[in-house]
């Protein structure tokens, strides 16, 4: 919660420029991304398959990946006025200087979730950034693969031929997904 001494504040940048934005939605992804693209806005809401049982059969369901959670990019004076008119739609917010600032995600770093999230669908996982202490496994590059270039954190996998890899985005969290060991190069 928010108390006098911590208030929110708007984005720094030129209010007219489209950035990338985080938005809360309460469980109605679908309707908001509706709302978002027919103000003709750029959405991004990463899905994965997950097992769901409905009267004891197992179904393959696309949930979102982040669950509540959608990604606009729009110029923050039409994103408030939409926002506004639509009260489900709520920012998010990160704590910076006893503050919170509405959650703006750098265009390179949101381009590249987009990337391995869509790279990534049929095997992937997603940490929030208080769930993954990255400085407990090794810092690795991918070399050759799909992921080739990409660095990130290993975290040993007993017994499996293949490794968890964790891309970690500063602002948004980390994804896992399972890397082939041939592939992974130790960071010095």
């Amino acid at each position: 919660m928010k108390n006098s001494e911590e208030t929110s504040i708007i984005p720094s940048q030129q209010t007219k420029d489209p950035q990338w934005f985080a938005l809360k939605v309460s469980r109605k992804e679908s309707l908001a991304i509706s709302i978002l693209e027919k103000a003709h806005l750029r959405t991004y809401c990463p899905m994965a398959a997950t097992d769901l049982t409905i009267q004891g059969k197992k179904t393959i369901v696309e949930r979102p990946l982040i669950p509540n959670t959608i990604f606009v990019y729009a110029p923050f004076q039409q994103l408030n006025s939409l926002k506004n008119n639509h009260p489900f739609i709520t920012y998010c917010y990160k704590k910076m200087d006893g503050k919170y600032k509405i959650l703006q995600v750098p265009t390179r770093e949101m381009e590249r979730f987009i990337e391995s999230s869509t790279k990534m669908k049929d095997d992937i996982t997603y940490f929030h950034p208080d769930e993954v202490e990255l400085h407990k496994g090794d810092r690795v590059r991918i070399v050759g693969g799909l992921f080739d270039g990409y660095e990130g954190t290993l975290l040993k996998a007993k017994g499996r031929a293949k490794r968890m890899f964790l891309i970690n985005f500063e602002m948004l969290g980390a994804l896992g997904t399972h890397i082939e060991p041939q592939y992974i190069r130790v960071i010095k």
